[in-house]
């Protein structure tokens, strides 16, 4: 595996620095503290252009652990077809819900009244993140940072979710940790779909949108999924100023 150790060569290589405090901090420390008391291997849904799913893979190698990481991905942005539950307006009914406060629905309007202030296009789900559809990967970006790194235990899953978590393609038997940064409702649907039954007890999943000014449909989908299951829903304690971080973890 190639050595990198200054911040500028993970921006360089767009390879998540693990070493630097970051928004994925509780997952990989739940990784580092328990690679070696789990079993399982390790999944993203959402790989987009790899950056914490070879930042994982290298901690992985560094621990010396023979642990996998499987990322699944269509690599050619969102599908064609959207989910109702997506739709920004859906945050108006988790506030009537008590699904979120009062705060997070007003950090949702002033986002989007910036984002529609500096756009000339109404903001949508198709374009409100910063990555826009995010189909500005591929499949080939993503392998060459593998091989350039010099990983060995990655295994891309390339297609939509509902054809690829199956039986059929590759996939681990047990899972430890989940990493959920997929972003729509349906692609949450089916990511705790198939990795829950795989999931070993106290296994993590992060979910990096359920806190999200953009995707009201991955809170939507998980507390549809979780309502009757032995799961504990987390946050990650807060510093002032910082992002809501929230996980799942499997109680049994």
């Amino acid at each position: 595996m190639l050595k990198i150790i200054d911040d500028w060569e993970f921006n360089v290589l767009g390879v998540y620095n693990y070493h630097q405090p970051g928004p994925f901090d509780a997952l990989f420390k739940f990784v580092r503290d328990n690679h070696d008391k789990m079993e399982g291997d390790l999944v993203e849904s959402g790989v987009y252009r790899g950056k914490s799913l070879l930042g994982m893979a290298m901690m992985l190698k560094e621990l010396g652990s023979d642990k996998k990481v499987y990322g699944y991905d269509s690599f050619a942005g969102f599908p064609p077809v959207y989910n109702s539950k997506d739709d920004l307006e859906r945050f108006d009914d988790l506030l009537a819900e008590g699904l979120i406060t009062q705060d997070h629905k007003d950090a949702v309007k002033k986002n989007i009244e910036w984002r529609n202030a500096l756009s000339s296009q109404e903001q949508t789900v198709k374009n409100i993140s910063s990555s826009g559809d995010f189909s500005g990967t591929s499949l080939d970006l993503v392998n060459k940072k593998i091989e350039t790194l010099g990983l060995d235990n990655i295994i891309l899953v390339d297609g939509p979710f509902h054809e690829t978590m199956t039986e059929e393609e590759a996939h681990p038997e047990k899972i430890m940790a989940v990493l959920m940064d997929c972003d729509l409702y349906q692609s949450y649907l089916d990511t705790f779909t198939f990795t829950w039954p795989r999931m070993v007890n106290g296994g993590m999943i992060y979910l990096d949108e359920y806190y999200s000014l953009k995707f009201p449909g991955a809170r939507i989908a998980t507390h549809e999924f979780i309502k009757g299951k032995q799961a504990k829903l987390k946050q990650h304690p807060l510093k002032k100023g910082d992002f809501e971080r929230w996980f799942l973890i499997k109680e049994g």
